[in-house]
Protein backbone atom coordinates (compact mmCIF):
# COMPACT_ATOMS: atom_id res chain seq x y z
CA UNK A 1 0.00 0.00 0.00
CA UNK A 2 0.98 3.47 -0.90
CA UNK A 3 -0.15 5.83 1.39
CA UNK A 4 -0.11 10.37 1.60
CA UNK A 5 1.28 11.58 4.38
CA UNK A 6 -1.25 12.09 6.30
CA UNK A 7 -2.27 8.74 6.17
CA UNK A 8 -4.83 8.74 3.27
CA UNK A 9 -3.97 5.35 0.66
CA UNK A 10 -4.13 6.29 -3.01
CA UNK A 11 -6.32 4.85 -5.19
CA UNK A 12 -5.25 1.52 -6.03
CA UNK A 13 -5.77 -0.04 -9.94
CA UNK A 14 -4.29 -3.93 -10.96
CA UNK A 15 -2.73 -3.14 -14.36
CA UNK A 16 -1.40 -6.35 -15.03
CA UNK A 17 0.13 -9.52 -12.71
CA UNK A 18 1.54 -12.79 -14.09
CA UNK A 19 5.06 -15.18 -12.69
CA UNK A 20 8.10 -14.47 -13.68
CA UNK A 21 11.95 -15.20 -12.95
CA UNK A 22 13.64 -13.31 -10.35
CA UNK A 23 16.71 -10.13 -12.08
CA UNK A 24 19.69 -11.14 -11.24
CA UNK A 25 20.97 -8.61 -8.86
CA UNK A 26 23.04 -10.94 -6.44
CA UNK A 27 25.96 -9.56 -4.81
CA UNK A 28 29.21 -11.14 -6.25
CA UNK A 29 30.43 -11.02 -2.41
CA UNK A 30 27.16 -13.06 -1.21
CA UNK A 31 27.18 -15.11 1.81
CA UNK A 32 30.99 -13.49 3.27
CA UNK A 33 31.14 -11.23 6.14
CA UNK A 34 30.58 -7.43 5.66
CA UNK A 35 33.70 -5.67 6.73
CA UNK A 36 31.45 -2.95 7.59
CA UNK A 37 28.11 -4.46 9.75
CA UNK A 38 30.02 -7.29 10.61
CA UNK A 39 26.59 -9.79 8.98
CA UNK A 40 26.79 -12.00 5.88
CA UNK A 41 26.29 -9.85 2.76
CA UNK A 42 22.76 -11.10 1.88
CA UNK A 43 22.11 -13.46 -1.16
CA UNK A 44 18.80 -14.05 -3.02
CA UNK A 45 16.28 -16.68 -2.17
CA UNK A 46 17.23 -19.98 -4.10
CA UNK A 47 13.51 -20.42 -5.58
CA UNK A 48 13.84 -17.79 -8.76
CA UNK A 49 10.06 -17.70 -9.24
CA UNK A 50 8.68 -14.33 -8.61
CA UNK A 51 5.35 -12.44 -9.28
CA UNK A 52 5.26 -9.81 -10.89
CA UNK A 53 2.52 -6.82 -10.91
CA UNK A 54 2.17 -3.84 -12.77
CA UNK A 55 0.12 -1.39 -10.59
CA UNK A 56 -0.80 1.95 -11.34
CA UNK A 57 -1.24 4.91 -8.24
CA UNK A 58 -2.96 7.80 -8.94
CA UNK A 59 -1.97 11.23 -7.26
CA UNK A 60 -5.75 12.33 -8.24
CA UNK A 61 -4.49 15.55 -9.18
CA UNK A 62 -2.44 16.67 -6.13
CA UNK A 63 1.21 16.08 -6.28
CA UNK A 64 2.21 15.11 -2.72
CA UNK A 65 5.03 16.09 -0.90
CA UNK A 66 5.66 12.84 0.89
CA UNK A 67 4.81 9.68 0.30
CA UNK A 68 4.58 6.50 2.93
CA UNK A 69 5.33 3.04 1.16
CA UNK A 70 3.07 0.49 3.68
CA UNK A 71 4.41 -3.30 3.23
CA UNK A 72 1.84 -5.93 4.50
CA UNK A 73 2.24 -7.33 7.57
CA UNK A 74 1.31 -10.15 9.66
CA UNK A 75 -0.20 -9.86 13.08
CA UNK A 76 2.90 -9.51 15.06
CA UNK A 77 4.08 -6.42 12.79
CA UNK A 78 6.39 -8.39 10.93
CA UNK A 79 6.42 -8.32 6.94
CA UNK A 80 4.06 -11.06 5.86
CA UNK A 81 6.08 -11.30 2.34
CA UNK A 82 9.48 -10.49 1.20
CA UNK A 83 9.28 -7.45 -1.39
CA UNK A 84 12.32 -6.79 -3.05
CA UNK A 85 12.01 -2.96 -4.82
CA UNK A 86 13.57 0.13 -6.29
CA UNK A 87 12.32 3.34 -6.29
CA UNK A 88 13.02 5.86 -9.62
CA UNK A 89 11.93 9.01 -9.86
CA UNK A 90 11.68 10.72 -13.53
CA UNK A 91 14.16 8.62 -14.76
CA UNK A 92 16.53 8.87 -11.50
CA UNK A 93 17.38 5.96 -9.29
CA UNK A 94 15.96 6.90 -5.75
CA UNK A 95 17.00 3.52 -4.22
CA UNK A 96 19.39 0.34 -3.88
CA UNK A 97 18.13 -2.36 -4.26
CA UNK A 98 16.23 -3.42 -1.10
CA UNK A 99 13.26 -5.03 0.94
CA UNK A 100 10.48 -3.31 2.23
CA UNK A 101 10.67 -4.28 5.69
CA UNK A 102 7.96 -1.47 7.14
CA UNK A 103 6.70 1.68 7.05
CA UNK A 104 9.10 3.70 4.68
CA UNK A 105 8.41 7.71 3.64
CA UNK A 106 9.93 8.91 0.79
CA UNK A 107 10.11 12.63 0.24
CA UNK A 108 9.38 13.83 -3.37
CA UNK A 109 11.69 17.05 -4.54
CA UNK A 110 9.62 18.01 -8.10
CA UNK A 111 12.39 20.81 -8.85
CA UNK A 112 14.70 18.00 -9.58
CA UNK A 113 14.27 14.24 -9.40
CA UNK A 114 18.12 14.14 -8.18
CA UNK A 115 17.17 15.33 -4.27
CA UNK A 116 14.05 12.61 -4.11
CA UNK A 117 15.34 10.72 -1.20
CA UNK A 118 14.08 8.60 1.41
CA UNK A 119 13.61 9.18 5.32
CA UNK A 120 15.64 5.84 6.05
CA UNK A 121 19.29 6.75 4.67
CA UNK A 122 19.91 2.91 4.36
CA UNK A 123 17.86 2.71 1.27
CA UNK A 124 18.88 5.55 -1.39
CA UNK A 125 21.60 4.88 -3.56
CA UNK A 126 25.03 5.27 -2.58
CA UNK A 127 25.89 8.42 -4.96
CA UNK A 128 23.88 11.08 -3.47
CA UNK A 129 26.45 14.33 -4.49
CA UNK A 130 25.90 15.29 -8.17
CA UNK A 131 29.38 16.58 -7.85
CA UNK A 132 32.27 14.39 -6.95
CA UNK A 133 36.47 14.80 -7.72
CA UNK A 134 39.49 12.62 -7.70
CA UNK A 135 43.04 12.64 -6.75
CA UNK A 136 44.80 10.02 -8.06
CA UNK A 137 48.52 10.04 -7.68
CA UNK A 138 50.62 7.28 -9.44
CA UNK A 139 54.09 6.35 -11.26
CA UNK A 140 54.11 9.27 -13.71
CA UNK A 141 51.35 10.62 -13.63
CA UNK A 142 48.77 12.50 -11.57
CA UNK A 143 45.02 12.38 -12.25
CA UNK A 144 42.31 14.74 -10.95
CA UNK A 145 38.91 13.82 -12.34
CA UNK A 146 35.33 14.94 -11.67
CA UNK A 147 31.75 13.51 -11.70
CA UNK A 148 29.07 16.10 -11.90
CA UNK A 149 25.91 16.11 -13.57
CA UNK A 150 24.99 17.85 -16.14
CA UNK A 151 22.27 20.21 -14.61
CA UNK A 152 24.77 20.94 -11.79
CA UNK A 153 27.54 21.97 -14.68
CA UNK A 154 24.99 23.85 -16.78
CA UNK A 155 25.34 26.92 -14.64
CA UNK A 156 29.13 26.96 -14.99
CA UNK A 157 29.06 26.79 -19.09
CA UNK A 158 25.76 28.83 -20.22
CA UNK A 159 22.55 26.25 -19.86
CA UNK A 160 19.20 26.30 -18.85
CA UNK A 161 18.44 22.65 -18.39
CA UNK A 162 14.83 21.47 -16.15
CA UNK A 163 13.30 18.72 -15.26
CA UNK A 164 13.03 16.02 -18.23
CA UNK A 165 15.30 18.28 -20.56
CA UNK A 166 16.71 16.04 -23.00
CA UNK A 167 20.11 15.80 -24.91
CA UNK A 168 20.56 15.20 -28.24
CA UNK A 169 23.77 14.75 -30.12
CA UNK A 170 24.05 17.95 -30.96
CA UNK A 171 23.40 19.67 -27.55
CA UNK A 172 25.81 16.72 -26.12
CA UNK A 173 29.03 17.83 -27.78
CA UNK A 174 28.43 21.52 -27.45
CA UNK A 175 28.03 20.46 -23.46
CA UNK A 176 31.19 18.38 -23.40
CA UNK A 177 33.44 20.28 -25.65
CA UNK A 178 32.53 23.47 -23.02
CA UNK A 179 32.71 21.24 -20.13
CA UNK A 180 36.84 20.41 -21.03
CA UNK A 181 37.00 24.10 -21.81
CA UNK A 182 36.10 24.95 -18.46
CA UNK A 183 37.65 22.78 -16.31
CA UNK A 184 40.91 23.15 -18.28
CA UNK A 185 41.04 26.26 -16.16
CA UNK A 186 38.93 25.77 -12.98
CA UNK A 187 39.56 24.21 -9.37
CA UNK A 188 43.51 24.74 -10.22
CA UNK A 189 46.52 21.94 -8.99
CA UNK A 190 49.14 22.75 -7.45
CA UNK A 191 52.29 19.65 -7.05
CA UNK A 192 54.68 20.16 -4.49
CA UNK A 193 53.20 23.85 -3.61
CA UNK A 194 54.27 24.75 -7.72
CA UNK A 195 51.01 25.68 -9.98
CA UNK A 196 50.51 23.12 -12.39
CA UNK A 197 48.30 23.37 -15.59
CA UNK A 198 46.91 19.56 -17.30
CA UNK A 199 48.64 18.44 -20.11
CA UNK A 200 45.71 16.34 -21.32
CA UNK A 201 41.95 16.85 -20.76
CA UNK A 202 39.49 14.43 -22.42
CA UNK A 203 35.98 13.47 -20.99
CA UNK A 204 32.92 11.23 -21.34
CA UNK A 205 29.24 11.21 -20.82
CA UNK A 206 27.94 8.46 -18.33
CA UNK A 207 24.47 7.93 -17.25
CA UNK A 208 23.25 6.71 -13.78
CA UNK A 209 21.24 3.40 -13.85
CA UNK A 210 20.13 0.77 -11.89
CA UNK A 211 23.51 -0.85 -12.15
CA UNK A 212 25.34 2.52 -11.25
CA UNK A 213 27.99 4.45 -13.58
CA UNK A 214 28.00 3.66 -16.89
CA UNK A 215 30.13 5.07 -19.87
CA UNK A 216 28.21 6.44 -22.81
CA UNK A 217 29.19 6.92 -26.83
CA UNK A 218 27.59 8.11 -29.32
CA UNK A 219 23.57 7.86 -27.46
CA UNK A 220 21.01 9.34 -29.50
CA UNK A 221 19.71 10.91 -26.38
CA UNK A 222 20.15 11.78 -23.21
CA UNK A 223 17.74 12.46 -20.07
CA UNK A 224 19.89 15.67 -17.93
CA UNK A 225 18.57 14.48 -14.92
CA UNK A 226 20.96 11.16 -14.83
CA UNK A 227 23.47 12.35 -17.12
CA UNK A 228 26.47 13.03 -15.72
CA UNK A 229 30.13 14.43 -17.65
CA UNK A 230 33.36 12.57 -16.49
CA UNK A 231 36.46 14.62 -17.21
CA UNK A 232 40.30 13.57 -16.57
CA UNK A 233 42.90 16.26 -16.37
CA UNK A 234 46.34 14.66 -16.34
CA UNK A 235 49.83 15.98 -15.12
CA UNK A 236 52.78 14.05 -15.71
CA UNK A 237 55.43 13.60 -13.07
CA UNK A 238 58.63 12.12 -12.95
CA UNK A 239 58.42 11.11 -9.72
CA UNK A 240 55.74 11.06 -6.52
CA UNK A 241 55.65 14.55 -5.11
CA UNK A 242 55.71 15.38 -1.67
CA UNK A 243 52.32 16.79 -1.72
CA UNK A 244 49.68 17.89 -4.46
CA UNK A 245 46.29 20.23 -3.67
CA UNK A 246 43.24 20.67 -5.56
CA UNK A 247 41.23 24.03 -4.21
CA UNK A 248 37.51 23.17 -5.40
CA UNK A 249 36.24 27.01 -6.57
CA UNK A 250 32.85 26.01 -8.32
CA UNK A 251 30.67 26.90 -5.33
CA UNK A 252 26.71 27.86 -6.00
CA UNK A 253 23.69 27.07 -4.15
CA UNK A 254 23.25 23.76 -5.66
CA UNK A 255 27.33 22.50 -5.57
CA UNK A 256 27.79 23.70 -1.63
CA UNK A 257 30.61 20.92 -0.83
CA UNK A 258 32.20 18.16 -2.96
CA UNK A 259 33.76 15.12 -1.67
CA UNK A 260 36.97 14.61 -2.85
CA UNK A 261 38.70 10.88 -2.89
CA UNK A 262 42.75 11.05 -2.44
CA UNK A 263 44.27 7.91 -3.97
CA UNK A 264 47.73 6.52 -4.13
CA UNK A 265 49.22 3.20 -3.64
CA UNK A 266 48.36 2.82 0.16
CA UNK A 267 44.52 3.25 -0.97
CA UNK A 268 41.41 5.97 -0.69
CA UNK A 269 41.10 8.80 1.73
CA UNK A 270 37.84 10.66 2.05
CA UNK A 271 37.94 14.45 2.29
CA UNK A 272 35.38 17.57 1.45
CA UNK A 273 36.08 20.65 -0.39
CA UNK A 274 33.30 23.52 0.59
CA UNK A 275 33.65 27.17 0.05
CA UNK A 276 34.85 28.28 3.51
CA UNK A 277 37.80 25.34 2.74
CA UNK A 278 38.21 24.76 -0.26
CA UNK A 279 41.75 23.14 -0.63
CA UNK A 280 42.14 19.86 -0.41
CA UNK A 281 46.02 18.48 -0.22
CA UNK A 282 47.01 14.90 -0.43
CA UNK A 283 50.68 14.69 1.30
CA UNK A 284 53.02 11.36 0.69
CA UNK A 285 53.77 9.38 3.64
CA UNK A 286 54.80 6.50 1.44
CA UNK A 287 58.05 5.56 3.26
CA UNK A 288 58.89 2.56 1.37
CA UNK A 289 57.81 3.57 -2.18
CA UNK A 290 59.98 2.82 -4.86
CA UNK A 291 59.42 4.62 -8.31
CA UNK A 292 59.60 2.07 -11.03
CA UNK A 293 62.61 2.72 -13.45
CA UNK A 294 63.38 0.95 -16.92
CA UNK A 295 66.53 -0.79 -15.93
CA UNK A 296 69.02 -3.20 -18.19
CA UNK A 297 68.81 -6.49 -17.63
CA UNK A 298 71.59 -8.36 -17.11
CA UNK A 299 72.10 -11.51 -19.37
CA UNK A 300 72.69 -14.34 -16.67
CA UNK A 301 73.69 -17.74 -17.79
CA UNK A 302 75.79 -15.73 -20.79
CA UNK A 303 79.61 -15.70 -21.25
CA UNK A 304 81.02 -12.77 -23.53
CA UNK A 305 84.38 -13.28 -24.88
CA UNK A 306 86.44 -10.73 -26.07
CA UNK A 307 87.75 -12.19 -29.26
CA UNK A 308 90.21 -9.23 -30.63
CA UNK A 309 91.55 -8.97 -27.14
CA UNK A 310 91.85 -12.99 -26.49
CA UNK A 311 93.34 -12.51 -30.11
CA UNK A 312 95.77 -10.11 -28.94
CA UNK A 313 96.30 -11.82 -25.82
CA UNK A 314 97.85 -14.87 -27.92
CA UNK A 315 100.25 -12.44 -30.17
CA UNK A 316 101.72 -11.01 -27.21
CA UNK A 317 102.33 -14.23 -25.96
CA UNK A 318 103.79 -15.63 -28.95
CA UNK A 319 105.98 -12.97 -29.75
CA UNK A 320 107.27 -12.71 -26.29
CA UNK A 321 107.68 -16.09 -26.64
CA UNK A 322 109.92 -15.72 -30.26
CA UNK A 323 111.96 -13.03 -28.49
CA UNK A 324 112.89 -14.97 -25.20
CA UNK A 325 114.17 -17.68 -28.12
CA UNK A 326 115.52 -15.73 -30.58
CA UNK A 327 119.32 -15.32 -30.05
CA UNK A 328 120.40 -11.91 -32.62
CA UNK A 329 119.66 -8.95 -30.45
CA UNK A 330 117.48 -6.47 -33.07
CA UNK A 331 115.10 -9.15 -34.05
CA UNK A 332 114.63 -9.90 -30.35
CA UNK A 333 114.39 -6.63 -30.01
CA UNK A 334 111.45 -6.41 -32.42
CA UNK A 335 109.42 -8.89 -31.01
CA UNK A 336 109.27 -7.28 -27.76
CA UNK A 337 108.31 -4.22 -29.39
CA UNK A 338 105.43 -6.59 -31.02
CA UNK A 339 104.30 -8.57 -27.95
CA UNK A 340 104.29 -5.64 -26.18
CA UNK A 341 101.84 -3.53 -29.01
CA UNK A 342 99.85 -7.05 -28.94
CA UNK A 343 99.25 -6.64 -24.60
CA UNK A 344 98.18 -3.08 -25.14
CA UNK A 345 95.71 -3.92 -28.01
CA UNK A 346 94.83 -6.47 -25.84
CA UNK A 347 94.17 -4.52 -22.44
CA UNK A 348 92.69 -1.62 -24.86
CA UNK A 349 89.69 -4.32 -26.62
CA UNK A 350 89.45 -6.11 -23.66
CA UNK A 351 86.07 -4.71 -22.25
CA UNK A 352 84.22 -3.83 -25.85
CA UNK A 353 83.81 -6.51 -29.03
CA UNK A 354 82.83 -9.11 -27.41
CA UNK A 355 81.31 -12.11 -28.29
CA UNK A 356 78.23 -14.15 -26.46
CA UNK A 357 78.31 -17.23 -25.63
CA UNK A 358 75.97 -19.79 -23.58
CA UNK A 359 77.76 -20.34 -20.55
CA UNK A 360 79.43 -24.10 -20.72
CA UNK A 361 79.09 -24.81 -16.99
CA UNK A 362 75.45 -22.97 -16.28
CA UNK A 363 73.33 -25.72 -14.83
CA UNK A 364 70.09 -24.03 -16.09
CA UNK A 365 68.68 -24.82 -19.25
CA UNK A 366 68.39 -22.87 -22.31
CA UNK A 367 64.76 -22.82 -22.50
CA UNK A 368 64.83 -21.47 -18.88
CA UNK A 369 67.37 -18.93 -19.39
CA UNK A 370 64.81 -17.87 -22.59
CA UNK A 371 62.04 -17.71 -20.03
CA UNK A 372 63.91 -15.87 -17.53
CA UNK A 373 65.28 -13.54 -19.72
CA UNK A 374 61.68 -12.36 -21.68
CA UNK A 375 60.23 -12.14 -18.06
CA UNK A 376 62.35 -9.38 -16.89
CA UNK A 377 62.03 -7.96 -20.37
CA UNK A 378 58.55 -8.05 -20.18
CA UNK A 379 58.61 -6.62 -16.77
CA UNK A 380 60.36 -3.49 -17.51
CA UNK A 381 58.44 -3.05 -21.08
CA UNK A 382 55.58 -2.46 -19.35
CA UNK A 383 57.06 0.17 -16.56
CA UNK A 384 58.13 2.52 -19.87
CA UNK A 385 54.00 2.01 -20.87
CA UNK A 386 53.65 3.85 -17.58
CA UNK A 387 55.05 7.00 -19.14
CA UNK A 388 52.26 9.24 -20.38
CA UNK A 389 53.30 10.28 -24.01
CA UNK A 390 53.99 8.32 -26.44
CA UNK A 391 58.03 9.82 -27.35
CA UNK A 392 58.38 9.35 -23.88
CA UNK A 393 57.58 5.66 -23.30
CA UNK A 394 59.71 5.45 -26.97
CA UNK A 395 62.88 6.70 -24.90
CA UNK A 396 62.19 4.55 -21.96
CA UNK A 397 62.64 1.51 -23.77
CA UNK A 398 66.14 2.60 -24.66
CA UNK A 399 67.72 0.52 -21.89
CA UNK A 400 66.46 -2.66 -23.08
CA UNK A 401 65.66 -2.70 -27.03
CA UNK A 402 67.87 -1.90 -29.77
CA UNK A 403 67.78 0.78 -31.82
CA UNK A 404 66.64 -0.53 -35.01
CA UNK A 405 63.46 -2.17 -33.04
CA UNK A 406 62.38 0.76 -31.14
CA UNK A 407 60.16 2.28 -33.45
CA UNK A 408 58.50 -1.25 -34.09
CA UNK A 409 58.08 -1.93 -30.24
CA UNK A 410 57.21 1.37 -29.67
CA UNK A 411 53.83 1.02 -31.58
CA UNK A 412 52.92 -2.61 -30.62
CA UNK A 413 53.33 -1.24 -27.09
CA UNK A 414 51.33 1.71 -27.84
CA UNK A 415 48.65 -0.71 -29.40
CA UNK A 416 47.92 -4.20 -29.18
CA UNK A 417 50.01 -4.00 -25.09
CA UNK A 418 47.92 -1.37 -24.15
CA UNK A 419 44.73 -2.46 -22.36
CA UNK A 420 42.21 0.13 -22.28
CA UNK A 421 39.80 1.02 -19.58
CA UNK A 422 36.75 3.03 -19.66
CA UNK A 423 37.08 6.36 -20.11
CA UNK A 424 40.10 6.06 -22.86
CA UNK A 425 42.58 5.37 -20.22
CA UNK A 426 45.25 2.97 -19.92
CA UNK A 427 44.93 0.20 -17.35
CA UNK A 428 48.93 -0.40 -15.38
CA UNK A 429 50.12 -3.61 -15.34
CA UNK A 430 50.02 -4.99 -11.92
CA UNK A 431 51.84 -8.49 -12.16
CA UNK A 432 52.93 -11.12 -15.00
CA UNK A 433 52.45 -14.55 -14.65
CA UNK A 434 52.54 -17.69 -16.63
CA UNK A 435 55.46 -16.99 -18.44
CA UNK A 436 56.00 -19.96 -21.69
CA UNK A 437 58.38 -20.67 -24.13
CA UNK A 438 55.77 -22.27 -26.58
CA UNK A 439 57.97 -22.71 -29.93
CA UNK A 440 61.71 -21.58 -30.28
CA UNK A 441 64.92 -22.44 -29.10
CA UNK A 442 67.82 -20.15 -27.88
CA UNK A 443 70.97 -20.64 -29.71
CA UNK A 444 74.46 -21.01 -28.42
CA UNK A 445 74.90 -17.43 -29.17
CA UNK A 446 72.24 -16.51 -27.04
CA UNK A 447 70.07 -15.85 -29.52
CA UNK A 448 66.38 -16.10 -29.03
CA UNK A 449 63.28 -16.16 -31.65
CA UNK A 450 60.16 -18.07 -31.55
CA UNK A 451 56.72 -18.01 -29.62
CA UNK A 452 55.40 -16.98 -26.02
CA UNK A 453 53.07 -16.46 -24.23
CA UNK A 454 51.83 -14.80 -20.44
CA UNK A 455 49.13 -13.29 -18.50
CA UNK A 456 48.66 -10.16 -16.71
CA UNK A 457 46.88 -8.90 -14.15
CA UNK A 458 45.73 -4.70 -15.25
CA UNK A 459 44.59 -1.95 -13.15
CA UNK A 460 42.85 1.47 -13.53
CA UNK A 461 40.81 3.88 -11.32
CA UNK A 462 38.59 6.13 -12.67
CA UNK A 463 36.12 8.43 -11.16
CA UNK A 464 36.11 6.42 -7.96
CA UNK A 465 35.75 3.25 -9.74
CA UNK A 466 38.31 0.36 -9.85
CA UNK A 467 38.74 -1.53 -13.44
CA UNK A 468 40.47 -4.85 -13.11
CA UNK A 469 41.19 -7.47 -16.15
CA UNK A 470 42.90 -10.07 -17.02
CA UNK A 471 44.36 -10.38 -19.92
CA UNK A 472 46.37 -13.63 -21.91
CA UNK A 473 49.20 -13.04 -24.65
CA UNK A 474 50.56 -14.93 -27.26
CA UNK A 475 53.51 -13.83 -29.28
CA UNK A 476 56.37 -13.81 -31.37
CA UNK A 477 59.59 -12.33 -30.06
CA UNK A 478 62.91 -11.96 -30.52
CA UNK A 479 66.14 -11.03 -28.29
CA UNK A 480 69.14 -12.07 -27.69
CA UNK A 481 72.39 -10.36 -25.24
CA UNK A 482 74.08 -7.09 -26.03
CA UNK A 483 77.20 -5.60 -24.04
CA UNK A 484 76.36 -7.25 -21.35
CA UNK A 485 72.22 -7.46 -21.10
CA UNK A 486 69.31 -8.90 -22.54
CA UNK A 487 67.57 -6.49 -25.60
CA UNK A 488 64.38 -6.75 -26.96
CA UNK A 489 64.60 -6.99 -31.28
CA UNK A 490 61.09 -7.40 -32.19
CA UNK A 491 57.75 -8.42 -30.46
CA UNK A 492 54.44 -9.14 -32.01
CA UNK A 493 51.61 -10.11 -30.45
CA UNK A 494 49.67 -12.38 -32.08
CA UNK A 495 46.80 -13.10 -29.52
CA UNK A 496 45.22 -11.09 -26.70
CA UNK A 497 42.25 -12.54 -25.09
CA UNK A 498 40.65 -12.11 -21.25
CA UNK A 499 40.46 -16.23 -19.79
CA UNK A 500 37.05 -15.27 -17.95
CA UNK A 501 35.47 -14.44 -21.59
Amino acid sequence: MIKRADGRPLPFQLLHAERRQRTDRASPLAGMPDPITGGRIPAPPEDPDVIYINAFYSFEGARPERLIFHPPQDEDGLPAVSIGFMVIDRSVPVTRFSFLKTDTRLAINWTDPWFTAFSNPNLNRSARSGTTSFLYVEPRELRHEVLIRVRELAPWIGQNLTTGARLEPAHQSQILTAALENFAHRNPVSIAGMPSKPALVRGSFLTLGERGFEIVEDAPMLIADTTFVGVILTYPISELPVSASITWDMFDDTIQEVPVTLTDIAGPFLDWGSSEDPKITWTNHLKQYVDPKVTPVEASGIVFVPLLALLAFVLSITAGFVAFRVSEKPLSLVFVVLSTGFLITGLSYSGEKTVPFLSPVSDISKTQIATDAFTRLLANTYVAALEVFPEERKEALEPIVFDAAKADITAELETSLTIQVPGGGRAQIVEITDVVIVQGEMDRRGEFEGVAQWRVEARAGHWGHDHRRRVDYRARVAFRPDKGNWALSAITVLEARSPDV
